[in-house]
């Protein structure tokens, strides 16, 4: 199993390097080199690995757009790259989860701001599992109570499930499992009948083939996937108004009647117009890559939506 990454060890070398960050962004542009812009110069990005695969087609958008401008996308997990921007060895990061309680201490700690981020897209984090499988919904307040308290069982929650269902979930430095602490436990480990595995690509191979699984992945992965289903998820939202469970789409995600939004982020170490913030920015803003989002069953951010729901019997 890889070891978990712990952001908080990077302190001493993520403040030096923070410090000596702007005088040698100075001496760059005083040796000669051409001076980088939004559009042109060479960068290297990371990428949380959940999503890089699927990145690829709108970063692709950006280098065919500015020949003068080169940015290599290389996966990381999401701990890896939080690390590595720490400890300002990243320039740019693309990340589906915010900052974890422990690394949001390092800059509480050293009374750092946060780094410049701008919101690319939203996705969402969901259950999936094998079409037959014998549940469709279930409520937040059971997801909670799953990753949270020891004793607590699906199999107790849902009598006509004959064994234990075993959560699949990418590894603790990947952002699925982040946002499992973020969202569900409040930090603390989870409780829930959990299996670990390489990556989101392995989970699928997992849950696809073990009819008792229940896979933990992004919404970007499995929209318009009918090798499996979704688990429909009811909640409380923020006036206390229930909400009934709803398909798992985008168009639910855009009318706030899904609980477990994802943002998509792009995070740059320098707060700066150079060409991580000009990449980050074309993400963002870029029809094409609007589109491409939209058509993955992503919300790009900012898009204008007329959205017509067809399934409120759900």
């Amino acid at each position: 199993m890889k070891r978990i990454i712990p952001s908080f060890a990077l302190v001493a070398s993520f403040c030096a390097a923070w410090l000596l960050l702007a005088s040698t962004c100075e001496q760059k542009q005083e040796s000669g080199e051409p001076v980088e812009t939004a559009t042109t110069g060479k960068a290297t990005i990371l990428c949380d690995e959940s999503i890089a695969e699927r990145l690829k087609p709108a970063a692709a958008y950006f280098d065919s757009s500015y020949a003068e401008a080169k940015v290599e996308v290389v996966p990381v997990s999401a701990r890896e790259g939080m690390s590595q921007l720490f400890a300002t060895k990243a320039r740019g990061l693309i990340i589906s989860r915010p900052y974890l309680a422990d690394e949001d201490s390092v800059l509480k700690a050293n009374k750092l701001p946060p780094h410049a981020t701008t919101i690319i897209a939203t996705d969402a984090l969901v259950f999936y599992v094998q079409r037959d499988f014998p549940l469709d919904t279930i409520s937040l307040d059971q997801l909670k109570q799953l990753f949270t308290d020891k004793k607590a069982t699906l199999q107790g929650m849902f009598p006509q499930l004959k064994a234990e269902p075993t959560f699949v979930c990418p590894d603790a430095n990947s952002s699925e499992y982040g946002n499992i602490l973020l969202m569900l436990t409040k930090n603390a480990a989870p409780q829930a009948k959990m299996t670990l595995v390489k990556n989101a690509d392995t989970a699928r191979k997992v849950v696809a083939a073990n009819p008792n699984a229940i896979g933990v992945g992004y919404l970007w992965h499995n929209a318009g996937d009918k090798q499996f289903k979704m688990l429909k998820i009811g909640f409380q939202d923020t006036t206390g108004a229930y909400i009934r469970p709803k398909t798992v789409h985008q168009a639910y995600l855009v009318m706030g009647k899904y609980p477990l939004a994802v943002s998509i982020r792009g995070v740059i170490l320098e707060d700066r117009r150079n060409l991580p913030w000009g990449f980050m920015t074309f993400l963002r803003n870029d029809v094409r890559a609007k589109q491409y989002f939209l058509k993955s069953g992503i919300v790009p951010e900012g898009a204008k939506f007329d959205l017509v729901p067809t399934d409120e019997e759900d």
